[in-house]
């Protein structure tokens, strides 16, 4: 699989709202970097405690690509996140990079504005 069509597996795995699916795309050695509110994670076991954590807080109902760029292993995306948190619909903007090495995850970093309340 190409850099893109991991990347795109990954976001297509979150409407799932399957932990271990999401987390199928990633590295034993990835990071895991979501700005300055976040931790930066790094290895799978680590990222897996987060991704948990998402989950548990809502359920993801779509992440919406708006753009994508490929540069070889690096993919750029831009996209809208819609989730159902306590009940009320949520969507916020975003704009991530990936890394991806031997089909998987190696580095994901991403900017995002939250919703507001």
């Amino acid at each position: 699989m190409t850099a893109e069509e991991i990347v795109r597996a990954e976001i297509a795995a979150w409407g799932s709202n399957d932990v271990d699916e999401v987390m199928s795309h990633f590295a034993e050695d990835a990071t895991f970097d979501i700005g300055p509110d976040w931790p930066k994670l790094s290895g799978r076991d680590a990222i897996h405690e987060m991704m948990k954590a998402f989950f548990a807080g809502g359920k993801c109902v779509d992440l919406e690509i708006r753009h994508l760029a490929v540069d070889g292993e690096v993919v750029l995306m831009e996209r809208r996140d819609h989730w159902v948190v306590d009940g009320k619909q949520m969507s916020w903007p975003v704009m991530g990079a990936y890394e991806v090495r031997d089909e998987k995850i190696t580095a994901w970093r991403e900017y995002f504005y939250p919703p507001k309340e």
